[in-house]
Parts: structure tokens; sequence; C-alpha cells
């Protein structure tokens, strides 16, 4: 179901760091993907909104912000696992770091077109 593609080095070196000393693993099995080359499941979208949300009201609720105006919600990444085939999904509020691993068959690389 995952196709293996060149993977370039990621565009947050200091992010994939992170993720991979959180999960115990070598940098070098951890790669960065483009949120916008995936495919995942109704579920794994369901929880990553659900974790924005919360990661946005308590932010809000500590700036004072209650109202959201100046929400912009958290940055969330996407980074595979060598290994495992997991997928990891991050999303960064400040110093907090929030992941969600994803297995398998809730996700895949949309395939590659050519015009």
């Amino acid at each position: 179901m995952h196709s293996q593609h060149h993977v370039p080095a990621p565009a947050h070196p200091e992010l994939a760091r992170r993720i991979a000393s959180s999960l115990g693993i070598g940098e070098r099995n951890i790669n960065e993907v483009d949120f916008d080359d995936l495919f995942v499941s109704e579920t794994v979208v369901k929880t990553m909104h659900d974790l924005a949300s919360n990661l946005m009201e308590q932010d809000a609720l500590r700036s004072g912000d209650l109202d959201g105006s100046f929400a912009t919600g958290p940055r969330i990444t996407a980074f595979w696992i060598d290994d495992s085939l997991e997928l990891v999904l991050c999303a960064a509020a400040g110093d907090g770091l929030h992941l969600v691993r994803v297995s398998g068959d809730h996700w895949t690389i949309k395939p590659r077109t050519v015009h």
C-alpha cells in the first residue's frame, strides 16, 4: 500500500530530532512527509481535528484570548517511520509536542501523477 519515494532532508530537522528522541528511534529512521501527499482515514482526520481544537482552546485559556481572535492553531507535520511504516503526526504548539502514531492501515501516500 505504501510506495517508497526518495525522501529529501526534513524541512524541520530539529522537530524530527525531537520526535525521534521521543519515540526512542534513530534520526535516520524518521522521514518528513508533506501533508498534501497523504491520504489518511477519517478516523485520523477526526483525531487530528480534536487534538488541534484542544490545543487551541488551551492556548486561548493561557493567553486570555477566549474568543479565539488571535488563534493560529498548532503546526501539524507528518513523518513516517522506516522500520514500522507507521505515520507519526505531530502537533507542535509552543514548547509542547503532541504525537499521534498512525498504523499503516490508516494512511497511504497519494500516487504521483504525470501530466
